[in-house]
């Protein structure tokens, strides 16, 4: 009991906030981000529609303007230019409208509130051939330039007998150019009074809102504050307190699992001393039953570290002794090619080749058995030195552009150029790379791509990928990819493999400390990545 009204005094300590607190605030908290947010986004929209329709019919009005004016420039009819201003004039949004002539005189000009354009603005439009808008925006206005345009014939530009084909020339001239001054103020009026409408919703809605909260706060907060009085009276230890149900909700519903709690709690008292006994009995005897199967373990476990070993032994063993012959029939294989038997024919040659490649594939399957009993033993060290991984990177890439050129696959590489130099072992991680971008350039058919990309992470680590554009990996291989021996089950037969590539690439991985994993979407390519350190990990 004591310790029980200790621990108590300590949550006393504890800073109080009441839930009816919390509940308030957090759901004003979303009243007031969601109706702000929702206003926000309404004026948002209503701005962009305004300064839309503004831009569609300044453009509209200034197109038009330069079609039905192009005659009347052209003879130079002030007064007609001077009655489709007039026209144009009437539009509420419209603050100006100059026609200017080709020599950059100004024929015709209409203003509301003395606002006129900057003559130099139509310098650059009177050479131009085009008949769309040049759009200029200030404080409050949108200027819509249109060039008026009379399209000439088309013109040779070389003579008709010679040996080329002409190219023909649009000789388009310039009347002059129309602008147009659209006014944003009716537009900001507006959005102005839309600002101050939704504001005023904003807040109503707001307090509106809050006051419901505290409303619902107060239902729900008084029956557990009842509770949590009572609850604290069980604690201390009187289990014949009890609260009474005053809603009937999942609050009254609460209140009644109460109750039945401390009966139950009651009766579970009164059991106790006996479900004591029986534990310290099956303790006993799961003691004894616990050490009978741990001393079955160990045996068994220890008959498997002999098998393991003498697999390893074997294969290393096996391994050893098939390098050497194959190495010798690599070497007669290159002799007899290389003509010292003599000359050999089409075929010959052909079946030679055959087998040297053959013997090259069994040779690259031993070698991988044995790394990987010397994986599985223990005896990989790490000979760790500072190794460039860009130059690294570079210098694979570089010497696999033959077997991508063969396979008519673009191999590539993408490093930023503060790529930095790392710890690690250069020859481990050479394999690694080497084994990810073969198996890439195989997987990926013709007029594919395999793209080799690295970049620095801030927690101290150096990730490489190798992405290719193949036929991809399923979701249900994508964890059994890495594991000795697995063979996908969309691999071709033509193209049998050991599968011991990627199985020991994440054992090197792992002896550097990082991680390698692979991204993949069915006809879409994979992506394989693995991490390194920069700084090699404390052992």
């Amino acid at each position: 009991m004591t310790s029980m009204n200790g621990r108590s005094g300590g949550r006393a300590t504890r800073r109080f906030i009441s839930l009816r607190t919390k509940l308030t605030g957090f759901v004003s908290l979303i009243i007031v981000a969601v109706c702000s947010g929702l206003g926000w986004y309404f004026i948002q929209q209503r701005a962009e529609m305004m300064d839309s329709a503004l831009h569609n019919t300044g453009t509209i009005l200034a197109k038009n303007l330069a079609y039905n004016s192009r005659h009347l420039l052209f003879i130079e009819d002030l007064e007609g230019l001077g009655k489709l201003i007039d026209g144009v004039m009437e539009v509420e949004e419209v603050a100006y409208v100059v026609i200017t002539g080709p020599g950059g005189k100004r024929l015709a000009v209409r203003s509301k509130g003395n606002l006129f354009p900057d003559p130099a603005s139509v310098k650059g439009l009177l050479g131009s051939s085009s008949s769309e808008p040049v759009i200029t925006s200030m404080e409050t206005l949108e200027d819509f330039a249109v060039p008026v345009l009379r399209r000439g014939l088309q013109q040779p530009l070389i003579p008709p007998f010679a040996l080329e084909s002409p190219v023909l020339r649009s000789a388009d001239q310039v009347y002059g150019v129309v602008q147009i001054g659209m006014t944003r103020a009716k537009m900001l009026e507006t959005l102005n009074d839309l600002i101050v409408k939704a504001a005023l919703i904003t807040v109503l809605i707001i307090l509106a809102g809050i006051a419901a909260t505290v409303v619902l706060a107060g239902r729900i907060i008084t029956p557990l504050k009842s509770l949590a009085d009572v609850a604290g009276r069980v604690a201390e230890g009187d289990l014949t307190a009890s609260v009474g149900a005053t809603t009937h909700d999942e609050v009254g519903r609460l209140a009644d699992v109460f109750n039945d709690m401390t009966e139950s709690l009651k009766d579970r008292d009164q059991a106790i001393s006996s479900a004591y006994q029986q534990l310290e009995q099956l303790t006993q005897s799961l003691e004894q039953r616990v050490e009978q199967r741990t001393q079955e373990l160990q045996e068994a476990n220890r008959r498997l570290q002999e098998l393991d070993k003498l697999k390893s032994d074997f294969v290393s063993t096996v391994s050893h002794e098939l390098r050497t012959p194959m190495t010798a029939i690599k070497g007669y294989v290159d002799n007899i090619l290389d003509g010292l038997t003599g000359v050999l024919t089409e075929r010959q040659s052909y079946y030679l080749n055959r087998v040297k490649s053959n013997v090259e594939r069994l040779t690259r399957m031993i070698n991988e058995l044995l790394d990987l009993s010397r994986i599985e033993a223990g005896k990989v060290e790490l000979h760790l030195g500072d190794v460039r991984m860009r130059e690294l990177i570079s210098d694979i890439v570089e010497g696999l552009q033959t077997m991508a050129r063969e396979k008519g696959v673009t191999l590539r590489t993408h490093q930023p150029d503060d790529l930095p130099t790392i710890r690690g072992d250069r020859d481990k991680l050479h394999q690694v790379l080497t084994n990810l971008i073969q198996n890439a350039i195989k997987f990926t058919p013709t007029g594919g791509e395999v793209e080799v990309e690295s970049q620095r992470w801030d927690d101290g680590y150096l990730q490489v990928g190798v992405i290719d554009t193949g036929s991809g990996i399923p979701s249900h291989e994508l964890e059994k990819v890495f594991e000795k021996f697995y063979r996908g089950e969309s691999d071709s037969q033509d193209d049998q493999r050991w599968g011991l590539g990627l199985s020991i690439a994440r054992s090197l991985v792992k002896l550097h400390g990082g991680q390698i994993w692979v991204e993949s979407t069915p006809g879409q390519g994979s992506r394989f990545y693995f991490t390194v350190p920069i700084e090699p990990m404390s052992r």
